[in-house]
């Protein structure tokens, strides 16, 4: 078995390979791999010096950086464009607080963006695994590639889920067809104003969707919280 090489072989003026570095954080990180450390990199999250033959090259500046951006990634479920950010703010010296104390607030617009990625790119952004994104899709949490916006927040819930409860997408079988029946419900509803193509029936129709999705969620929310208050009692 390979040991780990030593954080002190990373200082300053001592360079270390993408292999060594790899050595260096995987007892933290397990997920890392070399093609994630390339796609930090080729996304400027690091810049590792390059030797004449183009070898990576870090020092314990990267090594450090990359440590921080796969903990904001793990403990905080950041995507890159928010790490990229903060770091970009942190390297031009800003007065800087660490992000994802509001990532609520910020939720909303993900989900609703046009956004897709690839597969290196959802694991990048929350650091969910093959195998779990393999049983997600096998019990239709996750689509096939390529991934949107709502893919990400999903990933990234069942990275939660699995990390600190030890629940995985088999467990979930019941949300998703749940989630199943609400749109069946929702599609029904909206369909007649869908149906009339009026010049207003998309917005009207998304206003009903939206505000159906809503009580569903409440009422979801609520019978949940009552079955928590029982436990407290």
């Amino acid at each position: 078995m390979v040991e780990p090489t030593p954080i002190s072989q990373a200082r300053a003026g001592r360079l270390v390979t993408i292999g060594q570095v790899l050595a260096l954080l995987t007892p933290e990180f397990p997920e890392l791999t070399q093609s994630k450390l390339r796609f930090l990199e080729d996304n400027g999250l690091v810049t590792p010096q390059r030797t004449d033959s183009g070898y990576r090259k870090f020092n314990e500046s990267d090594v450090e950086r990359l440590r921080l951006i796969l903990e904001l990634q793990r403990d905080r479920y950041l995507p890159l464009k928010v790490i990229g950010q903060f770091l970009a703010d942190l390297d031009s010296g800003k007065s800087v607080s660490l992000p994802g104390d509001d990532s609520k607030s910020g939720r909303h617009s993900r989900v609703t963006s046009t956004k897709y990625v690839t597969k290196i790119e959802l694991i990048a952004e929350t650091s969910i695994t093959d195998a779990l994104i393999a049983e997600a899709q096998s019990v239709g949490l996750i689509s096939e590639e390529p991934f949107n916006a709502s893919t990400i927040e999903i990933a990234r819930s069942i990275m939660k889920l699995n990390r600190g409860f030890g629940i995985t997408p088999r467990h979930l079988r019941g949300v998703k067809t749940a989630a199943d029946r609400e749109i069946g419900i929702i599609e029904g509803v909206v369909a007649p104003v869908l149906a009339k193509k009026e010049a207003s029936s998309r917005s009207k129709a998304a206003h009903y969707a939206e505000e159906l999705q809503n009580h569903f969620g409440n009422i979801r929310e609520e019978l949940i919280r009552s079955a928590i208050a029982k436990i407290d009692d």
